[in-house]
């Protein structure tokens, strides 16, 4: 029988192809070889609870920025450099909204555009980048009216920056996925050298970008771990860990499942009852932050609704009112739901192109104007685009 006519053209060329990455794998970047060895995985885990109040470290220059605010006020002034210095950036955001909102009532475009561009390069260390994206248009609508091809500039290199934060996010993403499945892979496979220390890296990643659930799996793949060794007690104690990222971000179910896997003769009465009631604060916690994201939503929209009908001053009250309501909020309430590490890396791929784009934008503007340091960063922002 003639099998070839079988066989598509192009399996010809594909398939060998594929033999030869396999063999490369197999032969030179494999792991360690399959053994039943229990292997030593160092000290016992320090259990620790610090994505409670986890947040990124500012790099964006606090001085230069207040300094082109520059502000009539000393003491808000004050104020907003020591709430942005403490990564505290939603209570910030909040303190130039009001700025923003004087700016508009005083009808002073160049302090409203240059706090709206403060407004979105917070956003954007704060991690939430779709209101980073808001602030920062609004801006550029306004440098752009005005003619002002500096502060234009200055968006566009802005949205560029954006859009590169975007991409490394989703790239510290999809590493932190890859080393997960690897050391559920080692674990699998009977080999547990370096596997706690993997682990434990892939939860702090995660819980810096904001994807709890991935944090949450990943405790959840140390006790597995920790149940090969017969360590019985470091076990229970990251699957109680695992229960509490689930509980702050509402997924009870996975809580209760956790809680049925949990050893009372290991742990004890008091342990588990002491569990249950961090576990049942934190889900109380997620549940008020819900009511207060629903009311800064219904603000929000109060805010569109006045703007539409002209009635500026009762609007921007809306807006600063969203803000403090969200303020009194956990970042796990606006983080809790994350799209899938392949949206997210698909996503990304767009977020260089754009990112492209507005920094060329931008440097065709610092050019014209002859702004040599501008022009310098746009070429350290360029060099992070991958």
């Amino acid at each position: 029988m003639n099998l070839g006519r079988y066989i598509p053209d192009h399996a010809v060329t594909t398939v060998p192809v594929l033999a030869l990455l396999f063999a490369i794998h197999f032969f030179f970047l494999r792991d360690e070889p399959l053994n039943d060895r229990i292997e030593a995985t160092g000290a016992q885990p320090n259990f620790y609870q610090h994505w409670l109040g986890q947040t990124p470290e500012s790099d964006f220059d606090i001085d230069a920025e207040l300094e082109r605010l520059n502000l009539d006020d000393d003491t808000r002034d004050r104020r907003i450099r020591e709430l942005l210095e403490a990564g505290r950036y939603q209570h910030a955001r909040t303190l130039l909204l009001e700025v923003a909102a004087a700016a508009v009532l005083q009808e002073n475009q160049q302090r409203l555009g240059d706090t709206l561009m403060l407004l979105g390069e917070v956003a954007i260390h704060q991690q939430e980048l779709a209101a980073a994206e808001i602030y920062l248009q609004e801006a550029l609508y306004l440098t752009m009216s005005r003619d002002d091809s500096v502060g234009t500039a200055r968006c566009y290199q802005l949205l560029g920056e954006l859009n590169i934060h975007a991409r490394e996010l989703a790239r510290s993403a999809a590493n932190t996925y890859d080393e997960l499945w690897q050391a559920r892979n080692a674990i699998a496979r009977g080999v547990y050298q370096g596997v706690d220390e993997s682990l434990r890296h892939v939860i702090d990643r995660n819980l810096e970008i904001r994807r709890y659930g991935a944090a949450a799996d990943a405790w959840e793949a140390l006790a597995s771990l920790h149940d090969r060794l017969h360590d019985a007690y470091p076990a229970q104690l990251a699957r109680i860990e695992a229960a509490k990222l689930f509980a702050a971000t509402g997924q009870s179910t996975h809580v209760q499942r956790l809680f049925d896997q949990l050893d009372t003769a290991v742990i004890g009465e008091a342990g588990l009852a002491e569990a249950r009631g961090e576990v049942d604060q934190l889900f109380e916690q997620h549940q008020q932050d819900q009511i207060r994201a629903s009311q800064a939503r219904d603000y929000q929209m109060l805010y569109h609704h006045h703007l539409r009908l002209g009635q500026r001053e009762r609007a921007w009250q809306m807006r600063i009112q969203a803000s403090k309501t969200l303020a009194s909020t956990s970042d796990r309430a606006l983080f809790q739901r994350q799209s899938d590490i392949i949206a997210v890396l698909y996503n990304s791929n767009f977020a260089m192109q754009r990112a492209r784009e507005f920094l060329d934008r931008s440097d065709s503007l610092f050019g014209e104007q002859g702004v040599a340091e501008s022009l310098a960063q746009n070429r350290d922002l360029e060099a992070r685009i991958y």
